[in-house]
């Protein structure tokens, strides 16, 4: 009985002996497999422009190629430290042009809300080539797709041997004008047919013959008739029988 208790005394001595070694030797075995674990090389950040416009539709170029069109939700990835030039463009507003320089690692938003300059006006007609006048000045020829400043304006779409059509416009910044416009005919003249005896063929003939005879009348009537008189045939004989 006795072996048994010194035993189970040896046991649990033995025990607490190998917890406390581990205790103050794991932290140092742990840190030397740290050592010798390699090292994750940490990501480096992006170097990005976030491009923020309430323009929809806009197209959005970098260093002059287009990368995207506005809402644009990713940000552009740049070069660090090199100049880029960012531009936003859309027909009838005024395009944004900036040269921006990024830090390694930084994020710039660039802010560019376009404002309006001018409408557009889109025509399509029934014939091709039609002359397009703004305000009385040729502005081109159908199909016809320009822009056109604000305001009121006074279109006409003409061509040979068509009605002409024109319309008052309202041309407003950022906004487009669709029209399809149809060209009629001309009328044809109407020529009405005269049945009086003015209207006769024959009539006007008889008239101009007894004009042309009046006339010859009267100007032999009135011609100069010159008779040359006789000349007397003469001889003179001197001194002969």
């Amino acid at each position: 009985m006795l072996d048994q208790l010194a035993a189970r005394r040896r046991s649990v001595r033995a025990f607490g002996v190998l917890m406390t070694a581990l205790l103050v030797l794991g932290p140092a075995f742990d840190a030397h497999a740290r050592r010798r674990r390699p090292r994750r090389a940490k990501k480096a950040a992006k170097t990005t422009i976030e491009i923020m416009s309430m323009t929809k539709g806009a197209k959005i170029y970098l260093d002059d190629k287009q990368v995207g069109v506005v809402p644009m939700e990713e940000p552009l990835v740049v070069t660090p430290n090199k100049p880029h030039v960012v531009r936003l463009q859309k027909r009838g507003f005024t395009p944004f042009v900036d040269t921006i320089r990024v830090k390694p690692g930084e994020s710039r938003e660039v802010e560019a809300d376009l404002v309006p300059s001018g409408g557009i006006l889109r025509l399509t007609c029934n014939i091709r080539r039609a002359q397009v006048l703004l305000d009385g000045k040729p502005i081109g020829r159908t199909p016809f797709d320009g822009d056109v400043a604000p305001g009121k304006h006074k279109l006409e779409i003409v061509a040979p041997g068509k009605k002409p059509e024109s319309k008052l416009i309202d041309v407003r910044p950022g906004e487009a004008l669709k029209f399809d416009i149809k060209l009629v005919d001309l009328p044809k003249p109407v020529v009405k047919k005269d049945d009086s005896l003015l209207g006769k063929w024959w009539f006007w003939t008889a008239v101009g013959a007894a004009v042309v005879g009046g006339a010859t009348a009267a100007a032999l009537a009135t011609r100069e008739v010159q008779v040359n008189p006789p000349q007397a045939n003469l001889t003179l004989n001197v001194g002969g029988n």
